[in-house]
């Protein structure tokens, strides 16, 4: 459509301006967010700083329980073209210990549900709209294992089937009293077994919170929000063979401290799928623990 009394190239000029002035407003919080104001004598260029910082947000200087709740969606992606499969629900049950090396230590296991993606219902079969079939679904349980955080972000495991393993902690943005803190996790695992699919992982997760409490010398644990997505092969249930394509998801949530905080329809899923994990989390770990707390 042309304005009155204004040529085509007029227009295209004033939209041209119009879109780089939006542009630069677009780009004015990134710019602040990558300057910020840390407090006097705090330097989260500095890896251990940085590294506890992260620790206060995401788990704790102490040895508490504390669980990553997320609630968010899987997709396919099949040339660009992506398509809704079911939703998920994410619970990350952890203990923390700090090494004498100033790195972290943490005893972990997750359970996570997929659900129908309109109901929010537990998904026991998934009608797979790229095959046709319709597929029994499994859940994730994962761990309990321990996993090293250093100020660089996750170490690598000792595990022979790791192929390749890189993890990046940071940069922090900052705004404002506003903190963010990004850890990347890129893996690739492999099985002996000739049939067994390889596992790819890219795993992207930012967490926000106060930089005043990141960075509080007073807390061992502070309020988080969480945010993740990820890049994966298909679910192996779903059948998929040499299908073209991959999938991504992406979920919100924020850092709990004890199972009575998790979301109701959260919480009657696990009791029904792994209710001794989620009956006492910190005695699931608690073989684990026991070693990290003499390690």
């Amino acid at each position: 459509m042309q304005m009155n009394g204004a040529s085509s190239e007029t227009v295209r000029d004033l939209n041209r301006r119009a879109f780089l002035r939006g542009l630069s407003v677009m780009a004015m919080p990134m710019a602040l967010s990558a300057i910020g104001d840390e407090p006097p004598g705090i330097d989260l260029e500095d890896r251990e700083q940085l590294l506890t910082a992260y620790m206060r947000l995401a788990g704790s200087l102490d040895d508490r329980l504390i669980i990553w709740w997320m609630d968010g969606m899987r997709y396919g992606v099949v040339d660009a073209n992506v398509t809704l499969l079911f939703g998920m629900k994410v619970g990350m049950f952890h203990r923390f210990f700090r090494q004498a090396d100033g790195s972290f230590k943490l005893a972990m296991f997750e359970l996570t549900y997929y659900t129908d993606r309109e109901t929010g219902e537990l998904l026991e079969t998934f009608d797979n709209p790229y095959t046709g079939e319709t597929n029994p679904v499994q859940h994730v349980r994962l761990g309990p294992e321990i996993r090293r955080h250093t100020g660089n972000g996750i170490a690598r495991p000792d595990n022979p089937l790791v192929k390749s393993f890189t993890s990046t902690l940071g940069p922090a943005l900052i705004r404002d009293d506003d903190i963010w803190i990004p850890i990347d996790v890129q893996a690739t695992i492999e099985f002996p077994k000739p049939t067994a699919p390889s596992i790819v992982l890219n795993h992207y997760t930012t967490v926000h919170g106060r930089l005043r409490d990141a960075v509080n010398p007073a807390l061992d644990s502070a309020p988080c929000e969480l945010n993740f997505q990820n890049v994966l092969k298909w679910e192996p249930f779903m059948r998929m063979n040499a299908h073209p394509g991959h999938m991504m998801s992406r979920a919100a949530g924020r850092k709990l401290e004890s199972v009575e905080e998790l979301p109701a329809d959260y919480l009657a899923m696990a009791e029904r799928m792994h209710g001794r994990y989620i009956a006492d989390p910190i005695k699931t770990l608690e073989k684990l623990t026991d070693q990290l707390r003499t390690t």
